[in-house]
């Protein structure tokens, strides 16, 4: 099996470092591009076609999102990772216009460890949508708030539960969080995924697919933009 084959683009000569250093700690990833600027992610990967893209909100020249467009026009199997300071919801919305799958759209500050980002950067690979918890929270928030405009009303234990499975935690992981056993997760799991409409395909499948149409909401409520940096 080759290695998967990474692009960074971060205006931080620190950040591109970071997690370079990060990623190369896995025998199996390799950073085959790394960029300043904008014009210059999508420069390189249009040269190296990567596997998957890092990329930061705000560069010089062209800014993250429209570089994650660019790639995905030219590059549909690229897989995308936005890492943010800003937790504006116009941002995941943007990020997500052209469709969820393969892409994750995650804050600085939460990514406390090596394994965290190893692990959503595989995810997406795979085919995973992946959104910071702090993120998916304001999202449930959102989407209670104009509920009319919506198909699917979650019960506050299920926003629980999907705003997990879209931040990229395991079942096992899920379970302490929420102080579960494996029947209670069950159960709740399959209640969620009835209300998505979800009724077959293997459990991963339909967690994905759970995932992806949670999101898939975003684009169906009004949203402000109040570009804010998370301090």
């Amino acid at each position: 099996m080759g290695h998967l084959q990474v692009l960074i683009a971060d205006d931080s000569e620190f950040m591109r470092t970071a997690y370079k250093r990060i990623l190369e700690s896995e025998s199996s990833m390799r950073v085959v591009a790394m960029a300043s600027n904008g014009a210059e992610a999508v420069r390189s990967a249009a040269e190296t076609a990567p596997d998957v893209a890092i990329l930061d909100v705000r560069m010089p020249k062209v800014d993250g999102l429209q570089v994650a467009h660019e790639i995905r026009k030219h590059q549909p199997n690229t897989a995308i990772v936005v890492i943010s300071a800003y937790d504006d919801l116009t941002y995941v919305a943007n990020l997500m216009r052209n469709g969820v799958d393969r892409k994750a759209y995650l804050l600085k500050h939460s990514i406390s460890d090596i394994a965290a980002l190893v692990r959503i950067v595989e995810a997406v690979h795979q085919g995973d949508t992946v959104i910071d918890s702090g993120i998916v929270r304001r999202m449930a928030e959102l989407f209670r708030e104009h509920s009319a405009a919506l198909e699917i009303h979650l019960s506050p234990g299920e926003e629980d539960l999907i705003s997990l499975m879209a931040a990229g935690y395991d079942d096992g992981r899920i379970c302490v969080t929420l102080h579960l056993d494996q029947m209670q997760m069950a159960k709740h799991s399959d209640s969620l995924y009835k209300k998505f409409g979800l009724t077959e395909g293997t459990f991963p499948e339909l967690r994905t697919m759970a995932v992806k149409t949670f999101v898939g909401q975003l684009h169906k409520v009004p949203l402000s933009k109040t570009y804010d940096a998370v301090s």
